[in-house]
């Protein structure tokens, strides 16, 4: 199974239930407070929601195929993932797009809102949807649709961030449900597009820039090797003289995310490094540093 997992997805035990929980996660919220208070989710989800109820009409049916449909579109998406980031991006979304629509088929939807204030289901779907997906994408997976579309543009324009990109996608599927649906509607679903989103930049690790000042008595070959080899990461690195003893010291200074950087720390800590090292997140970084999303 291990063997496995690192071969076909590249997860670890942990990403592996950091991207199911936030696929369940994900699936619930839905399901209990985003489809029972007639919200639209927006995005490749939102257009799933809009062709189901083409169909209903067309065909003069009450049925929530919405996932089903979901799934459909999101396999041309398969392909953009395959060959524009990688294959094991491409697995790992196949499996967490798979599973959603298992779970958003088996999770019951009530026929009222669990909370009958419209605002406080906004809020709470809002928030845990986000959640759901921020892990989700901080496994390095992915539910398809706009995470697909986004994550390319994110790698390749620094400037970009998912959510972002879901805002402006949003707004044509929430054009369309206002027209259809009313205003109301559409006035509440970018509500709830708005909490999702800033919960997913604020939670998503692979969006925050961090960097790490790292002080060795010894030349840190090892940990120059596993930043450039394994996070595929450069580092400025020179020699200094540490004031209170007057000894050599080396020091090694690179910016990464906080994802990579945690990465970085359980190296350290696994390996018996002895060293000391500064952190610091929520960087702002501008010029040709690349967000790399996946693996």
């Amino acid at each position: 199974m291990e063997k496995i997992l690192k071969k076909l997805f590249k997860w670890s035990y942990q990403e592996l239930l950091l991207g199911t929980f936030g696929v369940i996660l994900f699936s619930i919220s839905i399901n209990l407070f985003v489809v029972p208070s007639n919200l639209y989710s927006g995005g490749v989800f939102g257009l799933a929601q809009l062709l189901n109820n083409l169909v209903n009409y067309i065909f003069n049916i009450n049925s929530n195929a919405t996932s089903i449909i979901y799934f459909l579109i999101n396999v041309p998406l398969f392909f953009v993932a395959f060959f524009k980031i990688s294959k094991s991006f491409c697995a790992r979304t196949v499996y967490c797009i798979i599973v959603q629509t298992i779970a958003l088929m088996l999770i019951p939807i009530p026929e009222k809102m669990i909370v009958d204030e419209i605002v406080a289901n906004i809020l709470v779907g809002g928030t845990l949807v986000g959640i759901g997906c921020a892990a989700i994408l901080s496994s390095t997976g992915s539910t398809g649709g706009t995470d697909i579309i986004g994550i390319v543009l994110t790698s390749k324009y620094p400037f970009f961030s998912v959510g972002k990109f879901a805002i402006l996608f949003n707004f044509i599927i929430f054009s369309i449900s206002g027209y259809f649906y009313g205003i109301s509607v559409m006035i509440y679903s970018i509500m709830y597009s708005i909490i999702e989103n800033i919960s997913i930049d604020k939670l998503h690790q692979q969006n925050i820039s961090s960097s790490a000042i790292i002080f060795s008595k010894k030349k840190p070959t090892a940990i120059l090797k596993f930043i450039k080899n394994d996070l595929d990461r450069g580092a400025t690195w020179w020699k200094g003289t540490g004031e209170y003893n007057q000894t050599d010291t080396y020091v090694v200074y690179v910016v990464l995310t906080r994802y990579e950087l945690h990465k970085l720390e359980k190296f350290i800590k696994d390996t018996n490094q002895d060293v000391f090292l500064t952190k610091s997140n929520f960087l702002e970084v501008s010029g040709e540093f690349s967000k790399r999303l996946s693996k």
